[in-house]
């Protein structure tokens, strides 16, 4: 394990949360057959022009995150501002972003149809105790890696209620919430040196286990899917270990297996679905069979599926164990707003803004959200005019 400072450790797994996002985000939703037909391998930021010719709502701006860094970048402010996640912050931040409803979802970034329902509660002044959907999604799990910074391994009770706080408001599945809670506890560990080592998912799965079991006795009344799936989560994350030495083809394959054991809807075809059994074991099993911060990356927004947000698990991790050094440059000078998620990583660690100009979230989204549009008008500008979309930027 590398020995680095905790504050390369926080910017490496903020930054590369967005880096894996921002790298997965014009992917998603197609398989590894369509990425390779339509790019080759994917090692940079492309706008997704090439693949979604018909569909220009899908068009990214290169080096531009979507809502998984938003999300998670609302977190790091809710836990600097009130050192815990006070879900009514959170709520007021989150429509801040939406105004002003005309232009889609403000300023949020490929939201899904359960988030922009989540929006609609809240702006109908329903408790944010009361907006989480019922379906089995990666959403609470996608943003969730500030919490794990935030807290010490000495403050169990704390990170169990940021972590629900921030989750309950979009999602009340248990495998929605024990995957954040993994997510959570991953970070948390990598962040503070855990060793990377082959037995490193049964003792992780050991530690959901007492979360899901912690989780169903707290929120049995609020929670869904407790009488099926009471420790999804500690079961596909238990079985990775057993993966590490088989072939890569085979070791997705069983991945896949197990996620449906899980009750995946639809059934799961790719590892990275949008379904916490599979893509968190998934991008568990990738952290540990890897050896940088790039072939990580790499590896995983090719496989398809919900790229971004696999893309920033699995980046919050591999940027915590590596650190901000052993991110690629490229992307690194790519990112979009890489100075605001660096002052929140070290505002993180400090438990304070004094001396740290962050730019503000809301003011700062809506100026990305717009810039992103003009990419957008440009490039459906260039294909209306005859224009090849498949001579698309790439960094």
């Amino acid at each position: 394990m590398p020995l680095l400072p905790p504050l390369d450790r926080a910017r490496g797994c903020l930054l590369g949360l967005a880096i894996g996002d921002a790298l997965g985000a014009p992917l998603e939703g197609l398989s590894a057959q369509q990425i390779r037909a339509h790019y080759g391998v994917v090692d940079g930021y492309v706008d997704g022009a090439r693949a979604w010719k018909k569909k220009p709502f899908r068009w990214r701006m290169p080096g531009l995150y979507s809502d998984d860094t938003q999300q998670a970048l609302a977190l790091c402010d809710v836990l600097i501002e009130c050192g815990r996640i006070d879900a009514h912050r959170l709520a007021e931040i989150y429509l801040e972003l939406a105004t002003p409803r005309g232009s889609y979802m403000g300023a949020h970034r490929g939201v899904g149809r359960s988030f922009r329902q989540v929006l609609t509660d809240l702006e109908q002044n329903i408790s944010p105790s009361e907006t989480g959907q019922r379906s089995a999604g990666i959403g609470a799990a996608m943003r969730i890696a500030p919490v794990g910074l935030c807290f010490d391994p000495a403050q169990p009770d704390e990170l169990f209620d940021s972590v629900m706080a921030a989750s309950l408001m979009t999602h009340r599945d248990i495998r929605s919430l024990a995957g954040a809670m993994t997510v959570a506890l991953a970070i948390q560990g990598i962040s503070r040196g855990a060793a990377r080592i082959a037995s490193y998912p049964l003792r992780l799965a050991a530690e959901v286990a007492r979360f899901e079991k912690r989780i169903i006795e707290k929120y049995s009344k609020v929670a869904v899917s407790i009488g099926d799936h009471p420790s999804s989560m500690s079961r596909s994350i238990a079985q990775v270990e057993s993966l590490l030495e088989m072939p890569r083809d085979r070791a997705i394959s069983a991945l896949i297996e197990e996620a449906n054991r899980h009750g995946a809807s639809p059934a799961c075809r790719r590892p990275t679905m949008g379904f916490p059994p599979a893509c968190i074991p998934t991008c568990l099993y990738l952290y540990l069979t890897t050896d940088s911060f790039e072939e990580a990356l790499v590896e995983v927004i090719n496989l398809g599926g919900d790229a971004d947000s696999a893309g920033a698990i699995l980046g919050a991790m591999v940027g915590a164990h590596f650190g901000v050094e052993a991110i690629p440059e490229r992307w690194l000078n790519g990112l979009q707003n890489r100075e605001g998620i660096e002052l929140r990583a070290d505002a993180l660690l400090r438990g304070s803004t004094e001396g740290l100009a962050i730019p503000n979230l809301v003011e700062r989204e809506k100026e990305l959200s717009a810039m992103e549009g003009v990419c957008r008008e440009r490039l459906l500008t260039h294909s209306q005019n005859g224009g090849d979309l498949g001579a698309n930027r790439r960094i």
